[in-house]
């Protein structure tokens, strides 16, 4: 996905860039309707331990307040903001506290049953102990989006 990348502020690290693709057997809109859900991400997708939306519904503007658990157990706190939403295909954001940038998801349905989502993310942090651990960043970040899918995929199977 092209995007352009974070410039860091002072105090801030260099962008972190990441990309993952999920896959899942349901339609795009069966995705996009979990996926809209904010205030239930916690309920599966361990690592992700706050999600309180600031507004109603998901367009552009609305805010959710996020609460992310690494798996060395920092916490981050940061709001996203969508930015575009073209439900069910492609929502991107902006991430302002403990992360700041960009944010980018879209699904594309394959066969009736097959969605994948990619994602697209480039922050950048002032939290010193995520600044620290930069080598291991794309590992912790890699273990909380495959917890994610995995929630996903069985939060799929329960509707």
């Amino acid at each position: 996905m092209s995007h352009q990348h974070v410039s860091p502020r002072p105090g801030e690290s260099p962008p972190f860039h990441f990309e993952n693709r999920w896959s899942a057997a349901a339609d795009a809109d069966a995705v996009w309707a979990i996926l809209e859900r904010v205030e239930q991400w916690p309920q599966w997708w361990p690592g992700l331990s706050e999600a309180e939306p600031v507004d109603d519904r998901v367009a552009p503007g609305s805010r959710a307040r996020l609460l992310v658990r690494t798996p060395i157990g920092t916490g981050l706190r940061f709001i996203i903001e969508a930015e575009q939403v073209r439900a069910p295909h492609m929502i991107s954001f902006s991430a302002h506290g403990d992360l700041r940038g960009h944010g980018i998801w879209t699904l594309s349905q394959h066969h009736e049953r097959a969605t994948e989502i990619d994602s697209l993310w480039c922050v950048t942090s002032t939290r010193l102990p995520i600044r620290m651990l930069r080598p291991l960043s794309g590992l912790m970040h890699t273990a909380v989006m495959r917890a994610g899918e995995r929630g996903l995929t069985a939060r799929l199977l329960q509707s």
